[in-house]
């Protein structure tokens, strides 16, 4: 009987320690999108936006851009002329140059977001 409660007692952690090392972290950010146009490059790996492109990941979201540029290639999200974002959660928040285009690059692997 005791053996039997050993043997069962390791099955048991066996196969609850292969559930939990089996599951991997989704690094990836999901994003939703829905927009007037959709182009997509499967050789180049992007996705463009045009018109009225509202976009919603975890760590931000925005409503009435003009373009998104998704580049799966480099992790990146390139905003052109956004009218509603917002940022729900960043590592870093950054301001290069004096530049007054409208243009925000969000890096969905290093969770960064620059203001161009």
């Amino acid at each position: 009987m005791k053996r039997l409660f050993t043997v069962s007692g390791i099955l048991m952690l066996l196969l609850l320690s292969q559930n939990t090392f089996a599951q991997e972290k989704q690094s990836e950010d999901k994003i939703d999108y829905k927009s007037d146009e959709v182009k997509r490059n499967s050789k180049e790996k992007t996705i463009i936006l045009q018109g009225n492109v509202v976009l919603k990941t975890k760590n931000i979201s925005l409503g009435n851009a003009e373009r998104v540029t998704i580049d799966e290639k480099n992790h990146t999200v390139t905003i052109y002329n956004p009218k509603d974002f917002k940022i729900l959660y960043a590592k870093t928040v950054s301001k290069t140059g004096g530049s007054n285009k409208n243009i925000i690059v969000y890096n969905t692997k290093e969770e960064s977001i620059t203001f161009q």
